[in-house]
């Protein structure tokens, strides 16, 4: 495959993961429950979680890096490559702390930790809402980086590119909710994720289409 075939391909491959992942019922999860319920929630829904993780986290974290590896070899012109390596690098440090978050998220359907009434449950979600944070911030890098480029370039429509700005806003701003309480940056957060969602699938269906 050509790099747009790969930009498309994996484009479509997150938001698909993403989209059947969030779908699966995997129960409630948040740092605020006590130690026991979040035990509780996931021994029931153990299996499911796995699933769901191994998808929006696994699958999902090493799509978005080929995602934007494809995206980066676009702009490769003389003038475009300072920020395309910035397209790579956020897109690489965003499928990193992916796939860290899936390590981190295995331990918590381990058979032998879910067993335990000893295992920090609260601690170890704590830590992945911290870690998403900082995959906000890149995915946030990722998307206006590769805007600007799409705006200079016209490779890709200016409504995408504009779209992508304003997600990095929401991202940026989403990203702290998990450091500060507040009911609208927990509202902007999840907004983020659809609109994300709309943005990679947008910027592959370009890809796609300047294949033909």
């Amino acid at each position: 495959m050509n790099k747009r075939n790969w930009l498309a391909f994996f484009g479509f491959l997150y938001v698909a993961v993403w989209v059947i992942g969030l779908l699966i019922p995997t129960g409630t999860l948040s740092p605020s429950m006590s130690n026991v319920d979040l035990q509780q929630v996931l021994l029931a829904n153990q299996l499911a979680r796995l699933i769901q993780v191994y998808l929006i986290d696994g699958v999902a974290g090493i799509s978005i890096l080929i995602f934007a590896v494809a995206a980066a070899s676009l702009f490769q012109t003389a003038d475009e490559k300072p920020l395309a390596r910035v397209v790579l690098s956020a897109g690489v440090v965003a499928g990193t702390i992916s796939l860290v978050q899936a390590a981190v998220q295995q331990t918590l359907v381990n058979p032998d930790l879910l067993a335990s009434a000893e295992t920090p449950f609260r601690t170890l979600l704590a830590l992945v809402n911290q870690i998403d944070t900082f995959k906000l911030m890149a995915l946030a890098l990722l998307s206006i980086s590769t805007s600007i480029l799409g705006l200079h370039t016209r490779l890709i429509p200016a409504w995408v590119n504009w779209l992508g700005i304003v997600l990095a806003i929401a991202l940026i701003l989403g990203g702290l909710s998990f450091a500060f309480a507040n009911s609208l940056l927990t509202a902007v957060l999840f907004a983020s994720l659809p609109m994300l969602l709309v943005w990679v699938g947008a910027v592959s269906v370009t890809g796609m289409r300047r294949v033909k």
